[in-house]
């Protein structure tokens, strides 16, 4: 479950995205300033951005450089959604840095893809960092080496199979998200791939068996997925 910023006035409109998306949390502002000011005041952290362009207090693709340097991450993707169908719109709002550019009224379907695809990549680019350490568990992709480290030093190797490993560091890319179980697929093995749900499950339950001991919990959120937090 990924957290979406989304600047759009239209109310109509953002009742239709948040029942295309309803699998997401959508945080919705109606005007750049609202939205800047909101982030300003909050420690929340986003993982898309959907962005009007027509908006009361200006062009939203003249906003997005402000807009991420207010969040605080210059590599969070963002998503056009606008009812311009003009090539010099779409061609000025990649020039300032959106990542794509869907026009009104987007497909529900292609709207659906072309969010998950978004955060595919911005998950991807967030587990390319080598090591990560949460908690007294760390993780190095260099080496697969996964340890449990408590608070007088001592360090337990945990030994896990590759697609274990695969799990864990996806979690660990956002302590506190949940992901749903077609997320992990799709991030994991790819959209279009059979992979059912007992399977996920199966993975998870040794994970979290094999972590115990660690401060870190692997947390099943009902009928959604997963998520991993402090104990």
């Amino acid at each position: 479950m990924a957290r979406i910023i989304c600047i759009e006035d239209s109310g109509e409109f953002q009742i239709y995205l948040s029942s295309i998306l309803r699998v997401h949390t959508l945080v919705f502002f109606g005007t750049i300033d609202d939205a800047i000011r909101s982030i300003e005041k909050s420690s929340n952290k986003y993982d898309l951005i959907l962005l009007d362009l027509s908006l009361p207090d200006g062009n939203g693709a003249a906003a997005l450089p402000k807009l991420r340097e207010t969040l605080g991450d210059q590599t969070i993707p963002c998503i056009i959604i606008s009812s311009n169908t003009d090539p010099f719109s779409k061609v000025a709002a990649f020039g300032v840095g959106a990542d794509d550019y869907i026009c009104k009224p987007p497909d529900s379907n292609e709207l659906k893809a072309r969010v998950e695809a978004k955060l595919r990549w911005s998950a991807s680019k967030a587990t390319e960092t080598s090591i990560i350490t949460y908690e007294d568990l760390t993780i190095n992709s260099d080496t697969m080496l996964v340890e449990i480290v408590s608070e007088k030093g001592i360090r337990e190797n945990i030994n896990l199979t590759p697609l274990e490993f695969k799990i864990l560091k996806l979690l660990l890319t956002r302590p506190e998200q949940v992901f749903t179980r077609d997320m992990i697929i799709d991030r994991l093995w790819g959209v279009g791939k059979y992979i059912t749900e007992r399977t996920i499950d199966a993975h998870v339950s040794h994970l979290r068996k094999k972590i115990s001991s660690s401060k870190a919990l692997i947390s099943t959120v009902l009928g959604t997925g997963y998520k991993i937090s402090k104990q």
